[in-house]
């Protein structure tokens, strides 16, 4: 990892200890080494199994990575509970269990549960709380803006501002005016960044010579916004911000609510900060793809900083 995606990393679980889950939770970079297993060695230890969506299973367009529709066929075949938990906050829950679909993964609507799908709950309470929350500044893809609508929230204009100072990032879409201007309306008082993405880093599709390259997403690019917004009028703190997705709370209590309770479960990731983090969080065990967002050589390293350790390695 960069300093960058460790510093954004290490944020999170503060963030989430403070919230109330234990260092007993997250422990577990001082755990003895995770073997390497293949998925079928584990069938008889879960009941479910939670599968994170690019990096993992796919990539951009049709891209499947290899053994991942083994996996998925082993596992239906099996009877086992399935879940698609994505950070993907591009469209709406019904759409991305399409477009798995589509490579291959035919995940329901009910079995794919996505950090988008947590805005409508976010905005109740922030309504709640006395803010207004029904236009926003917008940073992502096109296509994003679907997640929005559905909690009644417009995007205004690539080059206007919302009456409330809120800006809300879905992916890394950002351009030298559009990212001015977010820093600008994250100066206002009382300003509010929107992270419907926590990823910070993710993988691209591998070339031909099989090399993976990874590149800053919609985490880094909110991280970069947050200090950037630290101003005279926040006292020097920066935007209130708010994350939605894994590794935080909120997203393994709506998991955990759509699993038979009981249920020995085990979250399958490529990211040390967000899958194997949030199933910490949850109380699963999990399993890390290694070689892909943790490239092989600097797993000890990521590991140690991080402080985090999977139960396995696939």
């Amino acid at each position: 990892m960069t300093q960058f995606e460790t510093e954004i990393y290490l944020r999170y679980r503060q963030i989430i200890e403070l919230q109330g889950v234990g260092m007993s939770v997250l422990a577990g970079g001082a755990s003895p080494a995770p073997q390497r297993v293949r998925i079928e060695d584990l069938l008889d230890r879960y009941d479910a199994f939670c599968f994170d969506g690019y990096g993992t299973l796919y990539n951009r367009g049709s891209f499947v990575y290899e053994g991942a529709q083994d996996w998925y066929t082993m596992l239906r075949a099996a009877g086992k509970e399935m879940r698609l938990i994505t950070n993907a906050a591009s469209d709406v829950d019904s759409v991305l269990a399409a477009d798995a679909a589509k490579r291959g993964f035919a995940f329901s609507e009910a079995e794919t549960i996505s950090s988008g799908s947590l805005l409508k709950d976010l905005c109740a309470e922030l309504r709640g709380c006395g803010k207004a929350v029904r236009e926003v500044y917008y940073i992502g893809r096109e296509t994003g803006k679907h997640v929005l609508e559905n909690c009644g929230i417009k995007a205004v204009a690539p080059a206007a501002e919302p009456v409330e100072p809120i800006v809300a990032i879905s992916s890394a879409k950002d351009t030298p005016e559009t990212y001015a201007l977010a820093v600008k309306i994250l100066k206002r008082p009382g300003a509010i960044l929107l992270v419907l993405n926590s990823d910070a880093w993710a993988p691209k599709i591998p070339d031909d010579d099989g090399v993976t390259v990874r590149e800053p997403v919609s985490g880094a690019l909110s991280e970069r916004l947050r200090r950037d917004s630290m101003c005279e009028t926040n006292g020097g703190d920066g935007c209130e911000t708010y994350y939605l997705g894994k590794p935080f709370p909120a997203i393994w209590e709506k998991v955990k609510c759509s699993l038979p309770v009981g249920s020995r479960v085990l979250m399958v990731g490529d990211t040390l900060g967000t899958d194997v983090l949030g199933a910490r969080v949850a109380g699963f065990d999990c399993a890390l793809v290694v070689g892909r967002n943790v490239p092989a050589e600097e797993l000890e390293t990521d590991e140690k900083a991080l402080g985090i350790r999977p139960d396995w390695y696939l």
